[in-house]
């Protein structure tokens, strides 16, 4: 958030910056989905997470960042996982490259901070 006038500007989505388990998350959606993550870490289904892996999709190298990258304890699998409350348009077509181009399976996870659920799992593959 930076100051413009000395007001302070506002996320254009109206999230707002969350400080959680030493991290920085741009809503209190992401840091749930977190908190999930996490969990799942400790149960021993998964390793491995990051925060804000860069993903290239296309030969163009089209970049599209999704929240969250970690590891299948048992396949060793990677996946990927974002937090969306708004879908933007932009958002819309890197999903759709994502079908196409993604290197892994991606989790769409939507709700609210309070609320949060596996909205959707795009596996990428061929179009048919």
């Amino acid at each position: 958030m930076g100051l413009r006038y000395g007001k302070k500007l506002n996320n254009k989505y109206s999230a707002k910056r969350v400080s959680h388990a030493g991290y920085s998350f741009a809503s209190k959606l992401e840091a749930a989905v977190f908190d999930i993550l996490k969990l799942r870490e400790c149960a021993g289904e998964i390793k491995d997470i990051q925060c804000q892996a860069h993903v290239k999709l296309t030969k163009a190298k089209i970049v599209y960042i999704p929240d969250f990258k970690f590891t299948d304890v048992k396949s060793g699998e990677e996946y990927y996982a974002e937090a969306k409350g708004l879908e933007t348009s932009d958002y819309r077509i890197k999903r759709r490259l994502w079908m196409y181009y993604g290197p892994a399976t991606l989790e769409i996870w939507k709700g609210n901070h309070a609320r949060p659920f596996l909205h959707e799992t795009i596996v990428p593959g061929p179009a048919k």
